[in-house]
């Protein structure tokens, strides 16, 4: 039982939304609103005009009902391949990682409050993705990984990593399990990796 959520939802034009989201907490409690917050963004993702919109109206819903002392950090990204964009929101989630060619750099943003304390308003931010591209959308059980001295896998290997040509979401599963050695795994590990081909892009995820 976990608390960390992933999609990808159909959107009109040919669009898809790419939502990745953290629940505070563990077990089961975790794993049930991570449910409840999966349906409320999926019923309210095709009507809202924008990724700000979305988390404001998600947030809206959890501060009327949600428990006090839970909460959810998200990232509501939409792709939108006819115009090589991607426009984005995030809820106190921690920052992409983009890479153009070589050059990695964090999509850094206005980022809200996590969804459910406070009303907050959620600012857009748009990147326009080239033509040999790799996105990385992560939790930070990815980044706060821990080995045995200590040591955070932190947002230094993450940008190396990205910034390989063969990085893939199995890669960064193996890395960070090495990285780890004998520690265990002390949080949820998800990771969104969006990357083009010749000719498309390519997805791959993957989350322990």
């Amino acid at each position: 039982m976990g608390g960390d959520w992933y999609d990808y939802i159909p959107l009109d034009e040919g669009r898809l939304a790419l939502v990745l989201a953290d629940v505070s907490g563990k077990g089961m409690p975790a794993a049930l609103l991570m449910s409840a917050v999966r349906g409320i963004v999926r019923s309210v993702a095709p009507l809202a005009s924008g990724p700000g919109e979305v988390l404001a109206r998600v947030n809206q819903m959890l501060l009327d009902d949600v428990p006090t002392g839970r909460y959810v950090t998200m990232i509501f990204g939409v792709l939108d391949p006819a115009s090589r964009t991607l426009t984005f929101s995030s809820a106190g989630h921690p920052w992409p990682l983009v890479c153009h060619g070589a050059v990695v750099r964090p999509l850094h943003s206005d980022a809200g409050m996590p969804l459910g304390l406070l009303p907050c308003e959620f600012t857009e931010h748009t990147v326009k993705l080239c033509h040999d591209f790799r996105l990385l959308f992560y939790t930070d059980g990815i980044s706060e990984a821990m080995n045995r001295e200590d040591q955070e896998f932190g947002s230094e290997r993450l940008t190396e990593f990205v910034a390989a040509h063969n990085c893939s979401a199995s890669r960064l599963m193996e890395a960070i399990h090495e990285f780890r050695g004998q520690c265990s795994q002390k949080d949820d590990a998800t990771v969104i990796l969006l990357r083009s081909a010749e000719t498309t892009a390519a997805f791959s995820r993957i989350a322990a």
